[in-house]
C-alpha cells in the first residue's frame, strides 16, 4: 500500500497462474463464487507412509453388487424411500419402476443398496424372502423363465430399457410385460429403466400404469452425499485421503458449481476412484495420485488407450473387430451385448476385462458403461469412419443371428434393397468381418429372392386387394367411430408436445417443426409461447450429404467443401444459406476416407488429404491437378498459407511437409519435418503467414514455415490429444481443442512465448474442429459429443460460452465453419449431413461481458445496449430477424470505467448513459456517437439507472448510494441539475421510472420497499407513499402506459402489481403473481398496456397478461433462450418485439407475431421433420408444417 499525492493505492503481485481479485462493494462481480486457499508453499509431490491396502472398495465403471453393500454409500435416503414405497406395495401390489438417467447408479441402488437392505429384514420377515435379480436381455421370456421360478417374493428386473434396445419382437416384448404384472400379484416386483425409455414404457398399459403409480425417481447425488460415497468406502478399508482430493474431484464432477453435476458422469467419477487407488501411495489416496490418472474426464479414455497399447498388431485389429460389434450404431451410439466372440480375441477380451472396461457374463460380453463411447476417441474414430457400413453390417448379425435362432425362419431373410446393401458391404468387408452364419444368412438371402422374382406378380395382385379391404374398412371404421378419433387427436397433441420438449436439447430444429404441428392441431397460449420461443432459438436448415469427416467454407462465404468416407470430395452451393445444393458431381480420385480439405486464399483451388496417403489439388470445377505424395500413412491435417503459394500437410505419419503450390500445374515439395512424437491432425497459419500451428499427440506446436520447419518457443501443452488448433484474424489468439473435452486460449503477441490466458469447458467429449468468426468475436466448435458451441473471445481473458450448446447431428460433429457476416454456422457430422445453423433474432457476443442496460429508440428501429465490456452498442433491429450493428461508444468515452445504464431520449437523437464513474453523460446517436456538452456530475456512487420524461424535458438518475437525482434537459446539449432526493430507504437503487404525466416517480433496489415521489414541480420533489409488500428487494418497477398501475418484481421471485391511480393512496391489484424460479430482475410494460415481460435470475423471459390488473395471468411457457441470468427486458415500440439481455453477454430479440415466427422456423428447418420422423413422432398422414 502506498500513498501518492493524498490518493492511497493498493498493489498486489502474484506469480505463476495466479490472480488478483478485488473484492469490494460491487454487487455485480462476475465471478461470485470465489474460494481462496492457503498453503505451504511449492512442493513436489506429497509422500505418505502406512502398510499397502489391498482392498479396492470402488467398483470402477461395474454397478455394486450385493457382496459390495459395505461400500455402497451416499443413497441412505433413496433406499429408505424405495423401501418406504415397497411396504406400501405388500398390500396395493403393482409394479414398483425405479426411472434414473443413465449412469445416475440405479443398478447399484437395487443390488447394494435394496437388496442388501430386504436381508437385514428392513421390511417384516424380509430376511427370509427369497428373490432374484436379472436382465431381460435380446430373449426376455427366456430370461424370465431361467431366472423366476414363482416362489420369489421379490423380483428384481434390472436395466429394463434392454427390452427396447435389445428384444425386437414386439410380441415378446407384451408377453414379458405381462408377465411381470401377472407376478405383481404375488411378489413385489421393482423394474429399474432408464430415464430416457419412459415414452417406451407408456405404450405398455401395465407399465404406463405403473408410472402413474409413484414411480422412484434417482437423480444426482448431493455434495454431501458425494463426500460419503468418496471418504466412507476408503475409511472402510483403512485408506486415508489426502485433503483437497475429495474438493479436487466434486469440482471436476461439476457438483461445486451450484447447479449440480450431470448424474451421467458419476461412473466417471467411480472409474476415476478406482484408477487413484491403483495410484495410491501407501495406505493413502493422493491429490498427485489422481492427477496422474488424468482425471475424471479422461480416466476412460487413458485407461482403454493403454490396455489397447499393450496390444499386439494382430490383437489391436481384433480389438477394432471387437468393439465395433459392441456398439449399436443408431440415432444415439449405445451398447450391444455380444454373445460368443472370435475365440482368437479371448487375451483382448480378458485385457479390458481385467481393466473394467467389458463385462463378461457366461458366453456374453458388452462395454461396461456407455460412457468409454463418448470419451475415447479411438473409438469414435473407429465409429466415425463407416457409419453407414457399420449400420448395414449391425442389421446383417443382429437379423442373421435371429434368423439361426428360430430355425432360419425364410420370414426373417433379406429381400430389396436391404439385400442389396448388404451384398455391397460384405463384397468390401475385410477379412473376418463376416461371420459363418451372417455368410450363410445371406446366402439363403439370394435364394429366396430368385424365388420370389417368380412369384412376385401374383404377390403385388394380393397385396392390392387386400390394400383396397384394408382401406375401405378403415373408412368405416372412421365414421364410426367420431369420438374414439377426437380422443386419439388429443393423446396425439400432448405426445407431439412432449416430444418437442424432450428433443430440444437433442435437436432443436425438429423439436421447433413438432411445436409447431401441436400448434396447428391446438393453438393456444401454450403453443403460442413455445413457437416464440423456438423462433428465437438457433435453428438448422439440413443438408444430406455423406458422412462428412472435413468441410471447409471458400473465402466470400458461397461455396462449401466437404471430404468423406465414400473418399469424395464435394461441392456445395451455400451462397442462400436456407436453400443450399450440390455444385457439379462428386470429385473422385482419392482411395480411403478423405480426412481433411482446405480452400485456397483467392477461393479458386481446393486441396483434400485421405487415408490413402495423399494430397491432392482440384479446382473448382472439378478439375484434378498432380497428386502430392511423400506421406507414409494417413493424411489428417491440409492447410493453405495466407498467400496461397504454400501448403501444409500433416498425418498420422508424425510429419509436416510443406508444398509449393505456386503453380498448381506443377507442385513441389518444399521440405518435411518430423513434427510430433504422435499423429498430427490439425494445421492452422497465422493470417500474416509467419507462423504455421500444428496439434496432435498431447501437445501444441508453432514453427517458422522454412525449409526444414524451424521451431519457435516451446511446445504448448494440453494433457491430451490436441485434434483441433485456429488463429484469431488479428492473429493475437491461439485456440485449441482436445481430446480432454477442453477449449484452451493463448495469447500469440509474442509467439516465442505464448501465454495461457484462458481453458473453456462445456463440450462433454473430445473437441474435434474449431473457427473463428471473420470479426474475432466469436469461437465455433465441434466435438465427439455431436454437439456444437459458441464462444465470446472478443476478450480472451474473459471468454465464456454464447447460449446453449446447438444440438441436432446424430453423431460427431467433425467440422465447424462460420460465414464472413458470421449470421450462420456450419457443421457437419459422421451422421452424412451439413447443417446450416442460422443466428436470428439473436445478438450473441453483443458484448465481452454482462449486459446491463437495454432501451429502444422512439421509432424502434435502434437498440442500445451498455455492458460491462466497457461499451454502450447501438443496433440496427428495423429487422428483428437480422439485427446489425450501428455503432458504439467505447472506451473511457462511454461513461469512465463502465456503463451501467442507457435511456434514449423521446427525440430519438439523444441518449444518457450511466456509469461507474459516478456520471451521467448525454450522447447524439443520430449519426456517428458525439457527446452533447460534459459529464453531469455529482453523484458519488455508481449511477444504476437513468429514464427520461415522456416529454423528454426530465431526466431522473439514481445511484449506489440510494440518491435520486433529477435534470432539466429541455436543451440536451445545456442539462441543469434541478434536485437531489437523499435516500429515503436504506440500499442501492437499480431502477427508476417516471409516469406517462410525468407527474410521479418511483424507484426500485435491494430494499424491500418501492418508494414514490411526487415531481409535479421537478425542483421540489416530494415524497409519496412507500409501496410495501415484496418480502425480499424490489429490484425493478414499470408504469403502465396509462399511468394507473405500477408493477414492481424483486427478489422474492414474485411481480406485483399497484393501483397508483390515486398516489396519495395506493393499493396491491390481486395476489403476487409466481412463476419464476428465482430472483426477478427486471419488467415492463407493452405500449397498449395490456402485457407485461418479465426476466430473472432463472434465465427465463415471462409474458403476463394484465389487461385486467386485478386478475393477472401467466400467457403460456417462460420463453427459455438464455444461459444465464436475465438482467434487462424491454418492448419495442410497436409490441411486437421484446429485447432481453444478461449476464451471458447476449441480446435475444423475442418476435411476439407468431405468424412471423412460423414463417421463421419453416424458412430455417424446411424438411428436418422428414417422412421417418413424422411416423416416429406424429404417426398418419405426412402432412408437415413446412414444405422443403
Amino acid at each position: 500500500m502506498s500513498e501518492e499525492g493524498g490518493d492511497v493505492h493498493q498493489r498486489a503481485e502474484v506469480s505463476g497462474q495466479g490472480r488478483v481479485v478485488q473484492a469490494g462493494r460491487d454487487l455485480y462481480h462476475a465471478e461470485r463464487d470465489q474460494h481462496v486457499y492457503l498453503g505451504d508453499g511449492p512442493h513436489g509431490r506429497r509422500r505418505t507412509t502406512g502398510p499397502v491396502v489391498e482392498d479396492c472398495p470402488y467398483p470402477g465403471l461395474a454397478a455394486f453388487d450385493a457382496d459390495q453393500a459395505r461400500w455402497f454409500f451416499g443413497r441412505d435416503d433413496v433406499v429408505a424411500e424405495l423401501l418406504a414405497r415397497l411396504d406400501r406395495r405388500l398390500t396395493t401390489g403393482g409394479i414398483q419402476v425405479v426411472v434414473a438417467p443413465s449412469g445416475a447408479g440405479k443398478s447399484s441402488l437395487l443390488r447394494a443398496g435394496l437388496l442388501p437392505a430386504l436381508a437385514r429384514s428392513a421390511l417384516p420377515g424380509s430376511s427370509r424372502w427369497s428373490g432374484v435379480v436379472f436382465t431381460p436381455t435380446a430373449e426376455p421370456l427366456e430370461a424370465w423363465g431361467r431366472h423366476v421360478t414363482g416362489d420369489e417374493r421379490i423380483v428384481v428386473v434390472d436395466q429394463f430399457e434392454e427390452l427396447f434396445t435389445l428384444c425386437a419382437d414386439e410380441a415378446e416384448r407384451r408377453a414379458f410385460v405381462a408377465a411381470l404384472a401377472e407376478s405383481a400379484g404375488k411378489a413385489l416386483v421393482v423394474v429399474g429403466v432408464r430415464a430416457d425409455f419412459y415414452a417406451a414404457c407408456v405404450d405398455h398399459p401395465p407399465l404406463r400404469a405403473a408410472l402413474q403409480d409413484a414411480p422412484l425417481v434417482v437423480g444426482a447425488l448431493t455434495e454431501a452425499q458425494l463426500r460419503e460415497a468418496i471418504l466412507h468406502p476408503a475409511h472402510d478399508v483403512g485408506l486415508e485421503v489426502e485433503p483437497g482430493l475429495v474438493e479436487l474431484l466434486l469440482r471436476e464432477l461439476g457438483a461445486t458449481t451450484g447447479s449440480g453435476y450431470e448424474a451421467g458422469r458419476l461412473p466417471l467419477l467411480a472409474h476415476a476412484l478406482r484408477a487413484c487407488w491403483q495410484q495410491r501411495s501407501g495406505a493413502t489416496l493422493t491429490v498427485q495420485g489422481y492427477r496422474d490418472t488424468g482425471g475424471i474426464g479422461r480416466a476412460i479414455a487413458v485407461t482403454a488407450e493403454q490396455v489397447y497399447e499393450a496390444l499386439s498388431d494382430d490383437d489391436r485389429r481384433r480389438a477394432r473387430s471387437l468393439f465395433l460389434r459392441l456398439v449399436k450404431i443408431g440415432d444415439e451410439d449405445t451398447r450391444r451385448r455380444l454373445t460368443g466372440t472370435d475365440p482368437d480375441a479371448r487375451d483382448v477380451v480378458e485385457a479390458f476385462t481385467q481393466a473394467r472396461l467389458l463385462t463378461r457374463a457366461q458366453d456374453t460380453v458388452e462395454i461396461t458403461h456407455e460412457a468409454l463411447l463418448r470419451h475415447w476417441p479411438r473409438l469414435r474414430e473407429w465409429i466415425d469412419a463407416d457409419r453407414s457400413g457399420r449400420l448395414v453390417h449391425q442389421e446383417l448379425e443382429d437379423t442373421a443371428g435371429a434368423w439361426a435362432l428360430r430355425g432360419r425362419d425364410p420370414s426373417l431373410l433379406y429381400r430389396g434393397s436391404r439385400l442389396d446393401a448388404a451384398l455391397e458391404w460384405a463384397g468390401t468387408a475385410a477379412p473376418g468381418d463376416l461371420d459363418a452364419v451372417a455368410g450363410e444368412f445371406l446366402l439363403a438371402s439370394k435364394r429366396a429372392r430368385r424365388r420370389d422374382a417368380r412369384r412376385r406378380t401374383a404377390v403385388v395382385a394380393v397385396l392390392a386387394v387386400l390394400a383396397l379391404v384394408a382401406s375401405t374398412v378403415a373408412v368405416v371404421a372412421y365414421q364410426q367411430q367420431g369420438d374414439a378419433r377426437r380422443q386419439r387427436d388429443l393423446a396425439t397433441y400432448h405426445r407431439v408436445l412432449a416430444e418437442a420438449d424432450r428433443l430440444r436439447d437433442v435437436d432443436v430444429s425438429l423439436s421447433a417443426q413438432l411445436t409447431l404441428v401441436a400448434h396447428r392441431m391446438r393453438p393456444d397460449d401454450r403453443t403460442r409461447t413455445r413457437l416464440i420461443g423456438a423462433a428465437n432459438a438457433t435453428l438448422a436448415t439440413p443438408l444430406p450429404t455423406h458422412d462428412v469427416l472435413a468441410m471447409a467454407l471458400s473465402p466470400d462465404g458461397r461455396t462449401l467443401v466437404t471430404g468423406g468416407g465414400d473418399h469424395t470430395v464435394r461441392l456445395w452451393d451455400v451462397s442462400d444459406p436456407f436453400y443450399p445444393g450440390p455444385l457439379g458431381a462428386p470429385m473422385t480420385g482419392h482411395t480411403a476416407i478423405v480426412s481433411s480439405v482446405a480452400f485456397s486464399p483467392d477461393g479458386r483451388r481446393i486441396a483434400s488429404g485421405a487415408e490413402d496417403r495423399t494430397v491432392r489439388l482440384w479446382d473448382l470445377n472439378g478439375t484434378a491437378h498432380d497428386v502430392l505424395t511423400g506421406h507414409t500413412d494417413d493424411v489428417r491435417a491440409v492447410a493453405f498459407s495466407p498467400d496461397g503459394r504454400t501448403l501444409a500437410s500433416g498425418g498420422d505419419d508424425d510429419s509436416i511437409r510443406l508444398w509449393d503450390v505456386s503453380d498448381p500445374a506443377r507442385p513441389r515439395s518444399a521440405g518435411v519435418t518430423a513434427a510430433h512424437t504422435d499423429d498430427v491432425r490439425a494445421l492452422a497459419f497465422s493470417p500474416d503467414g509467419a507462423l504455421l500451428v500444428s496439434g496432435g499427440d498431447d501437445a501444441v506446436r508453432l514453427w517458422r514455415p522454412s525449409d526444414p520447419l524451424t521451431p519457435v518457443g516451446t511446445p504448448l501443452s494440453h494433457g491430451s490429444a490436441v485434434g483441433a488448433v485456429a488463429v484469431s484474424p488479428d492473429g493475437r489468439t491461439l485456440a485449441t481443442g482436445s481430446a480432454d473435452d477442453t477449449i484452451r486460449l493463448f495469447d500469440l503477441v509474442d509467439p516465442g512465448r505464448p501465454r495461457y490466458v484462458r481453458q473453456l469447458t462445456g463440450h462433454t467429449s473430445g473437441v474435434r474442429d474449431l473457427a473463428f468468426s471473420r470479426d474475432g468475436q466469436t469461437l465455433a466448435s465441434g466435438g465427439y459429443d455431436a454437439k456444437a458451441r459458441l464462444w465470446s473471445v472478443g476478450r480472451p481473458e474473459a471468454a465464456a460460452a454464447l447460449g446453449p450448446p446447438l444440438a441436432g447431428h446424430a453423431n460427431t460433429i467433425t467440422a465447424v465453419a462460420l460465414s464472413p457476416d458470421g449470421r450462420t454456422l456450419f457443421t457437419g457430422g459422421t451422421d452424412s449431413s451439413v447443417r446450416l445453423w442460422h443466428r436470428t433474432g439473436l445478438l450473441t457476443a453483443a458484448h465481452a461481458g454482462t449486459v446491463w442496460s437495454l432501451a429502444f429508440s422512439p421509432d424502434g428501429r435502434t437498440l442500445a445496449s451498455a455492458g460491462r465490456d466497457r461499451a454502450v452498442r447501438l443496433w440496427d433491429v428495423s429487422s428483428s430477424a437480422r439485427p446489425a450493428p450501428r455503432g458504439a461508444i467505447t472506451g473511457d468515452s462511454a461513461a469512465g470505467a463502465r456503463p451501467a445504464s442507457v435511456a434514449f431520449h423521446p427525440d430519438g437523437r439523444t441518449i444518457a448513459v450511466g456509469g461507474e464513474d459516478h456520471t451521467v453523460r448525454l450522447w447524439d446517436v443520430s449519426g456517428e456517437p458525439t457527446p452533447l456538452g460534459d459529464p453531469l456530475t455529482g453523484h458519488t456512487d455508481i449511477v444504476r439507472a437513468v429514464t427520461f420524461t415522456r416529454d423528454g424535458r426530465l431526466l431522473a438518475s439514481v445511484d449506489d448510494q440510494g440518491v435520486v437525482r433529477l435534470w432539466d434537459v429541455a436543451t440536451p446539449t445545456s442539462p441543469r441539475l434541478l434536485a437531489t432526493q437523499p435516500p429515503r430507504l436504506e440500499g442501492i437503487l437499480l431502477s427508476v421510472a417516471f409516469s406517462p404525466d410525468s407527474r410521479l416517480l418511483a424507484t426500485g433496489g435491494t430494499n424491500t420497499g418501492v418508494p414514490l415521489w411526487s415531481v409535479a414541480d421537478p425542483a421540489h420533489p416530494a415524497p409519496a407513499p412507500t409501496l410495501s409488500g415484496h418480502t425480499n428487494a424490489a429490484l425493478s418497477v414499470a408504469f403502465s402506459p396509462d399511468g394507473r398501475t405500477l408493477a414492481s418484481v424483486g427478489g422474492d421471485r414474485t411481480v406485483r402489481l399497484w393501483d397508483v391511480s390515486d398516489p396519495a393512496r395506493p393499493t396491491a391489484l390481486g395476489q403476487p403473481l409466481t412463476g419464476h424460479g428465482d430472483t426477478v430482475w427486471s419488467v415492463a410494460f407493452s405500449p397498449d398496456g395490456r402485457t407485461l415481460v418479465t426476466g430473472g435470475a432463472d434465465r427465463s423471459v415471462r409474458l403476463w397478461d394484465v389487461s385486467r390488473p386485478a386478475d393477472a395471468k401467466p400467457v403460456g411457457d417462460p420463453l427459455l433462450g438464455h444461459s444465464d441470468f436475465v438482467h434487462r427486458v424491454a418492448f419495442s415500440p410497436d409490441g411486437h418485439t421484446v429485447a432481453s439481455a444478461g449476464v451471458d453477454r447476449s441480446v435475444l430479440l423475442w418476435e411476439l407475431d407468431v405468424e412471423r415466427d412460423v414463417e421463421r422456423i419453416c424458412a430455417a428447418t424446411r424438411t428436418a421433420l422428414d417422412t421417418a420422423s413424422w411416423q416416429r413422432y406424429v404417426t398418419g398422414e405426412y402432412d408437415p408444417p413446412c414444405r422443403g
